[in-house]
């Protein structure tokens, strides 16, 4: 990437990028952070949370509450990525960070509509972005889902009238504003848009699988093995998505970062949900496949007030995904595991896999019983195909239960929807 000579950091030292947030948004940026050469200044209310093993400095912090701490902190930073859902603290830095003349890598307005699956809907339909069909212009099978969770959480698969009504009244008790649309299967892929006063730029897609829950326990990049057609030339489903994305970003004059997941459903993109926000998990299976680092293009784009230039072209596959360790059995998962692993920290090399993210203890010895047998680790692989990639990962897990004489669990599978009945 030609960083198009950014501002250079102030004081002599790395650029310092300030991470509100630990959780799963926080270790994705802390590990972006990292392989950009920037300094990690992570802030959370918790000191443990798993992003804390990849920062260079950790601030016990809640910024709602001790205001004066938390300037203390910021100005001592090139610029802040909020990481986190929490609405008190995303409007305090709103407010405060940019009064400190240090950029905030963050849209609230853009993400005021995002985080609300109706209100995105309405944008969809203003722009005439395509999007599941709502209830009752479809047929059964239906998804109902809560307006503001993101993934699986509360997401039903009815087949009727009366599942219908019993999943909208468990939303609706529990203080949910409830979406009710057509059951679209098929795969699931991801995009990142930067939007920047009004340039827009988009990224490499992405290809999502997911476990029994609904929770995503692998990326794979390039996307192509869903995008060939018999011919084996890929069809305009990139263009499509590329042309999608800039219509959004242009629709919430988008400044900051945006992810897009979508469905391919009979040959047609339908847009599930958006989120302008980091996302964690395909920024780096993005950096692995084609080289260009969403955070550092993002922080760029801050810095020098315009986006700079790029090529997402793949230059390898990249397969990105977790495994969990307990009982004697190691199994691929979904990534909501590492949202509550003790702090992280990269290895490379573990059982041939390029790169880990593991919360497994290094002192820990052999026949030792406990917690340090408990362990979750993120796999990143590469290979000059995603079918190569795969297998390497494939490969990292069985050397890791070799290792350990572990068994290793059938992976579970689903399409969305699948496993809410």
């Amino acid at each position: 990437m030609d960083d198009g000579g950014a501002r250079a950091p102030h004081g002599a030292g790395r650029m310092r990028l300030g991470i509100v947030g630990g959780k799963l948004q926080g270790t994705e940026a802390a590990y972006l952070a990292r392989k950009a050469g920037y300094e990690v200044v992570l802030v959370d209310r918790c000191p443990d949370v798993p992003a804390a093993g990849l920062a260079d400095e950790v601030h016990e912090l809640d910024v709602t509450v001790d205001e004066a701490r938390a300037r203390h902190v910021f100005i001592s930073c090139d610029a802040v990525l909020p990481t986190c859902e929490d609405d008190e603290t995303l409007e305090w830095l709103d407010e405060h960070v940019p009064a400190l003349d240090v950029p905030l890598l963050f849209d609230l307005d853009s993400y005021a509509v995002t985080s609300s699956k109706l209100r995105s809907n309405e944008l969809f339909d203003r722009l005439g972005v395509p999007r599941p069909s709502p209830w009752p212009a479809c047929g059964f099978p239906l998804i109902v889902k809560p307006s503001s969770s993101s993934g699986s959480e509360g997401v039903r698969l009815v087949d009727d009238e009366a599942e219908l009504e019993a999943a909208r009244a468990a939303l609706e008790t529990d203080g949910h504003e409830v979406v009710v649309e057509e059951y679209a299967p098929g795969p699931s892929l991801s995009l990142e848009v930067i939007g920047w006063d009004g340039e827009v730029a988009v990224f490499q897609p992405t290809l999502l699988e997911f476990d029994r829950y609904y929770d995503c326990k692998r990326v794979v990049a390039p996307i192509d093995e869903v995008c060939r057609d018999d011919r084996g030339a890929l069809p305009g489903i990139i263009a499509a998505f590329d042309e999608i994305g800039r219509t959004l970003a242009a629709g919430l004059d988008l400044r900051g970062i945006m992810d897009i997941e979508v469905m391919l459903h009979g040959g047609d993109l339908k847009v599930l949900e958006i989120d302008a926000r980091l996302p964690s998990q395909t920024p780096t299976a993005v950096l692995h496949s084609c080289g260009v680092n969403l955070l550092e293009v993002l922080v760029v784009t801050a810095l020098d007030g315009r986006l700079p230039a790029f090529d997402r072209t793949p230059q390898k596959a990249c397969c990105y995904q977790h495994v969990r360790v307990a009982e004697g059995v190691a199994e691929v998962l979904g990534e909501h595991m590492m949202g509550g692993a003790r702090p992280l920290r990269l290895v490379e090399g573990l059982h041939g896999a390029d790169e880990a993210i593991v919360d497994r203890p290094q002192d820990r010895g052999r026949g030792a019983a406990g917690p340090a047998d408990e362990w979750v680790a993120t796999l990143i692989t590469s290979g000059s195909t995603p079918e190569a990639a795969r297998l390497r990962a494939v490969e990292a897990v069985m050397g890791i239960a070799a290792a350990d004489k572990l068994t290793v669990r059938p992976e579970s599978s689903a399409m969305p929807g699948d496993e809410c009945r």
